[in-house]
Parts: C-alpha cells; structure tokens; sequence
C-alpha cells in the first residue's frame, strides 16, 4: 500500500508542471488531455508538449530547470511567450563572449550559434538588435538561410579610450555599440564568427578582460560600466524575438487542401505570413482564442468588462461584435460611433408626432361624441314625437312652428344664464331669449310621466293651430333633450295673472270683468278651446290663471 501512494505521488509531480495554470485559462487553447501550460508559459497549439499533442515541428519539452521551475523548450531555446495572432515567441539566447590574458590570447571563449534550417522558426529582423560590450572588440554575425546561403553580416566595434571615458548609461559607442540587422527575410541561421581585439593587447587588456557579442530585442538597454570591467555578463541571457508560420505555401494555396489547411475554426482568417513563406491563421474581427482548434474562435463580448460605449450609451453585444446605443434625444456621434449627441430631431420629431397623434385621438374622441350625442338627441326627438311634428311641417308650408335645435336655444339663452330668467312656473321656467333676430320666450319644462312625453308632440300639434289674441301664440319647441323645451311670442307687458292680481296678489277686477275674460278667452278662439275651469272664483273677487300657464300645466 505505502508503494502504491508513493508511485501516485511521483507520477503527480511529473504532470503538476502541465497542470500549474490550466484552471486559469478558460476556452479552448489546446488539443483535448494535452497540458495547456508549462510553469508560468502557456502554450497554445500547433506548439504542444510532445508530438501528440503538436503540429509537426511545433514540438516542445517541458523540463526542469536549476531553480527547480518549470520551463518550455525549443531545442534547447528557452521559450519565454507565443503569441498566436502575431506569429512569434520570445526565446531566451545565451550572450557569446571572448575573454584574452596578457599576451592578447584568448583565455575562454563561447559563441552561440542557431539553426533552425527546416524548421517554422526564423529571426525576425525587424524587433532584434545586435549590441557588444567592451573595449576595442570587435563583434560580428554571420547571417544564413535554410539552405546555409550566406545573407550577409552584421556587427559593431566599441572603442574607450581610457576607463575615465566609461559611464553608466545608453550604448552609444564607448564601451558598448550596437548594429541592425539587415532586412533579409527567412533568417534561420546565425552565428558570431568573428569577436577579437583589434587593437594592442596590453591596452585592451587594461580596459577590459572580455568582450561580449549579444543578439537582443530591439529595446532600451542600459549600460553599466561593470559590465566592461568584471565577468558580469558571462553565462548571462538575453531575450530575442523569433517569427513561425505554417507550411510553406500562400493561403490560397493552402486553403484548397482542406486536409491540410491549418486554420480550423469557423470564425477565423487566414494571412500570408509577413516574413518569408508559410501563412498564419488569426481569428476573425470579433472573436478570440485559437484558430487552429475546431471551434477555437469565441465571440468577445465587448460588453461584459468595461463598455466600449461612452455614457449614457448603452452597449450590445452581438456575435463578431457590438454596438452603442444612446437614450431618447439622442443620437451617436458621426465621427465616434461610441459616443452620443444631442440631437434636436428626435426630440421635436417625436414630440411632434405626438402632439398630432393627441389632436387626431381628441378629433376621433370629438366626432364620437358628436355622433354619440347626436343619437342621444335623435333618441329624445323620437320619443316627444317629434316624427309627427316633422311630417307636419314638411307638408305644410303654411305650417307656423318650427323646430329648434338644442345649440340653438343655449345660444339664445347665453346657456341658460340665470339674468335671462323672466318667470317661474309649477311645470318650468321661463327665459327671454333671441331666435332668428325675434325676441322670444323660452320656457324649460318639466316632465316627469312618460305618458306625458309620448304624448308631447300631438298636443304641441294642437298647441300650433291655437290663434287667439289674447293668448301667447307659440312658436316653436326643442325636443333633442330629455324634457322637452317651447318657444313662444315674447310678451314685454306681462301676464294677465299679473294683472288681475297686482304685485301684491290683491285683485281689484270685480266678478263680471273675470266672467267677461273667461268667455273672451275661450269663445274668441279658432278652433274653439274646451278645458279644465281655469278660474277659482272668491267672492268679492276672482283668480285667473292665464290660458298659456293652464295649456302647458295639461
């Protein structure tokens, strides 16, 4: 039992390497069970730990190194980072030196030298530098390609004139120079084949023991005057940028062997290689992750951390991108489609649109109302019989009474203003009002028996052939309200009531004047008129209700 748990402890420190950063990266970045980093370096496929889990010479170890760290090789290259979308990886380079004694011979010496001949891997010209540390050395690069074809040579020569001369700071010649590399592309071989003192050995070896030749990024070095005068920099590394591709063939040409095409992903792109031949795959504007895995390329949602959009717009995400919208009265900006303006147009534009939209909804409303109130009105008309009155005076233009509207006889009583009233009566009141430019009585009835209301428009037939001069002569009637409204002659002198009674309701017209009334009233008219007494009689005098008051109390 001990061995098994001693077996299982060892095989989980061998895998722990692969295993260090795997929970901090999500998506897919590598082939399934392959390790997806080495110590602090992930790594992405084509590269992988072991062929199984690499595109062909994308193959890397995973070792251990003094400091008891995990670390990627290539070869013997130490990989710093890969960069997928760029195309290259930063790789740790030993710095080469050439130490002299006293008689200008060289005491120890190390040049390193790369080849990467059939391999995707090339040195990128354009980030890397060459510099050299010393005093009057010489320090030069051979270049090569794939096919060990010489492309030239690269190198500096730092002078110093005496050790006073040395100060800390930029290389700029004294104690330390440093030269481009020529922009010759498919750099896969290079070398320092030539470092020596070219001036008289005591002096160089009075300014310094050692020169060292470096190939580095191209970024601000700082020079410190140790480096010139101790062994400070052997065994030392530098970093370097080195480019990779895939295959050696343009994209199109490689896109029309599906078998061998490497870009995977269905959101990806594929590029032709900036640096010699071969192409990269990138993924599409969008998305990230890996175009080389089957569904490697993920859509980034823009949204999710810090919005793109300025406030107050507003950010949404869609699949290969995003977009900002801003809030009402706003609109994004033409020159900056993340920001919002003011915008004058869609404020008075909506704004407009709903002032009209309320006019037409209160026109709709109005209209039906109208015809609302116009059946209402219709509905009352028909139930005073008003059908009768109308057939009437349609077929008699000799026929002396109108029909009046209801916005007719408001506007004659200024609707129904209280000055307007003349008098009061046990069945409505009476207002003075003006129909047709003719001073008129409007009396408002009150009905309350239905019997009554059917019956109103054959007793106002009957009210409208009544000719009598003594008795006011109607004119007219209202019958769209609910209790039908008469017009008659305006009489300005007053009733009869009034003056048989006086102010005081003390009548001085003796018994033979009112008999005389009674029988003028009701024998003088045409048709003759039969009715309920009008008069009570109270010895010494009488009371008359005028015919009008008895006609519309029926």
């Amino acid at each position: 039992m001990g061995a098994m748990i001693l077996i299982i402890i060892q095989v989980l420190l061998l895998i722990s390497p692969f295993i260090t950063k795997a929970a901090e990266h999500s998506g897919v970045n590598t082939l399934l069970g392959c390790p997806k980093s080495c110590g602090d370096v992930i790594i992405p496929y084509p590269f992988g730990i072991g062929s199984q889990c690499a595109k062909p010479g994308f193959e890397l170890n995973c070792s251990t190194t003094n400091a008891g760290t995990y670390t990627p090789y290539l070869g013997n290259i130490t990989i710093l980072n890969i960069s997928l979308s760029l195309g290259q990886a930063r790789v740790n380079l030993p710095v080469s030196y050439q130490c002299y004694d006293n008689s200008n011979t060289t005491s120890t010496n190390f040049s390193y030298t790369v080849d990467w001949s059939g391999t995707p891997f090339q040195l990128n010209s354009e980030k890397n530098i060459i510099r050299a540390i010393g005093c009057n050395v010489l320090a030069s690069l051979g270049l090569g390609d794939s096919q060990n074809s010489y492309l030239g040579a690269a190198g500096c020569a730092p002078v110093c004139e005496s050790l006073e001369n040395l100060t800390n700071g930029n290389c700029a010649g004294i104690g330390c120079c440093q030269a481009t590399i020529p922009e010759t592309s498919n750099i896969s071989l290079y070398s320092f084949t030539d470092m020596e003192a070219y001036v008289n050995s005591s002096i160089s070896y009075n300014f310094t023991r050692c020169g060292y030749a470096m190939l580095m990024e191209n970024t601000e070095f700082y020079l410190k005057t140790s480096y010139i005068t101790t062994n400070e920099l052997i065994g030392q590394n530098t970093s370097a940028v080195i480019d990779w591709s895939i295959g050696n063939t343009t994209c199109n040409i490689a896109q029309s062997n599906d078998s061998s095409y490497a870009c995977r992903s269905d959101n990806s792109i594929c590029l032709n290689s900036s640096n010699g031949h071969g192409y990269l795959c990138n993924c599409s504007v969008g998305y990230q992750g890996n175009p080389y895995l089957e569904g490697g390329c993920q859509d980034i949602d823009e949204c999710a951390n810090q919005s793109p959009c300025s406030i107050p717009a507003k950010c949404h995400n869609f699949r290969g991108g995003y977009r900002c919208s801003c809030p009402f009265g706003r609109s994004l900006k033409h020159d900056n489609n993340n920001e919002c303006e003011l915008n004058l147009a869609l404020v008075l534009g909506p704004c407009a649109g709903v002032i009209a939209l309320s006019f037409l909804g209160l026109g709709i409303y109005a209209v039906h109302e109208k015809r609302k109130v116009s059946k209402v009105e219709e509905k009352y008309f028909q139930e005073h019989g008003g059908r009768i009155l109308l057939e009437k005076i349609q077929s008699d233009q000799g026929f002396g009474f109108a029909l009046f509207t209801k916005q007719q006889i408001e506007q004659a009583t200024n609707n129904f203003d209280n000055a307007n009233i003349i008098g009061y009566g046990g069945q409505g009141t009476v207002y003075k009002g003006s129909l047709r430019d003719q001073i008129v009585a409007i009396k408002k009835c009150k009905i309350t028996d239905e019997r009554k209301k059917k019956e109103f428009g054959k007793e106002m037939l009957i009210l409208s052939q009544i000719n009598h001069k003594n008795i006011v002569k109607i004119l007219g009637c209202c019958l769209e309200v609910e209790v039908p409204m008469l017009v008659y002659e305006f009489i300005p002198n007053g009733t009869l009531f009034h003056y048989i009674h006086g102010k005081n309701y003390e009548s001085h017209i003796s018994l033979s004047t009112c008999l005389k009334i009674a029988h003028d009233q009701n024998f003088s008219a045409s048709p003759p008129i039969f009715h309920w007494p009008t008069c009570t009689f109270h010895w010494p005098t009488c009371t008359f209700q005028h015919l009008l008051q008895f006609f519309t109390e029926m």
